[in-house]
C-alpha cells in the first residue's frame, strides 16, 4: 500500500462509526475501489473494523495507522505528524499498556509541586510513566531537560503512591528509530513502544528506575 494513501486515511479516522462514502470524502480519495482496498489493508493491520458499508474506528486507530505508515518505505514523517495530537499518543499508550495487564490512568496530576504525567500504567507494583511528546526531531539538550522532568515526576509519584514499588519514567515520541537512553531515561519511538513494554524487565539494568524508599 502506498504510504501517501495511508497518510490520507489519517484525516478520515475518527473514534466513531462512519460510512465508506464519508471516509472517502474525508480522505480526499477519488476512487471508491482504492478506498475499499485501503480500508481492507487497514483492517488487516488492526486499524478499524469494516462491516457491510459501516466502519468503526477506536480512539487509538489514528495513531495505529500512523505507526503503520511510518513502517512503509517512503513515508513523509512531517505529513504524518500534522495529523496527530498528544491525545492520540495517550490513547495508544494506554491501549498498549492495558494489553499487557497494566491498569492505566491518563493526565495524572500531582501537587506541591504541581506536575502532570500523561499516562501511568501499574502492574504488580511496577509503574511505567509515559510522557507523550509530539516531536519530529529535537536536539539532545531539549530531550535531556524533558528526561530530568520525567524522572522528577516518577520520584514524586512513587513517594505518594502506596501501590508502586518501582517506577520507570519514559518518553514516547514519533521518531522511527530505535529505543535510546538519555540520562538513563528511555526515549521510545512509537513504532517500538509495544516491544518496549513487552521487554521492559530486560531494560531495567540500563534504565534510571525509581524505587520506593
Amino acid at each position: 500500500m502506498h504510504p501517501n494513501l495511508v497518510c490520507r486515511a489519517l484525516a478520515a479516522i475518527e473514534p466513531e462509526t462512519t460510512t465508506i462514502e464519508q471516509f472517502q470524502n474525508a480522505a480526499g480519495i477519488a476512487s471508491k475501489a482504492v478506498v475499499k482496498s485501503l480500508l481492507e489493508f487497514l483492517s488487516i493491520n488492526g486499524v478499524g473494523k469494516v462491516s457491510n458499508k459501516a466502519i468503526l474506528f477506536s480512539n487509538s486507530d489514528r495513531l495505529k495507522a500512523a505507526v503503520l505508515c511510518l513502517k512503509i518505505s517512503g513515508c513523509d514523517i512531517e505529513q504524518v505528524s500534522r495529523q496527530l495530537s498528544w491525545k492520540n499518543f495517550e490513547d495508544l499508550a494506554s491501549e498498549v499498556l492495558g494489553s499487557f495487564g497494566y491498569r492505566t490512568r491518563t493526565n495524572v496530576r500531582l501537587v506541591k509541586p504541581r506536575m502532570e504525567i500523561d499516562v501511568v500504567g501499574i502492574n504488580s507494583g511496577l509503574a511505567l510513566l509515559v510522557d507523550c511528546k509530539h516531536w519530529k526531531r529535537t536536539n539532545l539538550s531539549s530531550i535531556s531537560a524533558f528526561s530530568r522532568k520525567q524522572a522528577a515526576r516518577a520520584q514524586r509519584l512513587v513517594m505518594l503512591s502506596r501501590e508502586i514499588r518501582l517506577a520507570v519514567p519514559a518518553i514516547l515520541t514519533l521518531h522511527a528509530e530505535s529505543v535510546r537512553f538519555v540520562d538513563g531515561i528511555p526515549v521510545v519511538p512509537i513504532v517500538q513502544f509495544r516491544s518496549f513494554v513487552m521487554d521492559v524487565q530486560a531494560f531495567l539494568p540500563e534504565i534510571s528506575v525509581v524505587e520506593k524508599a
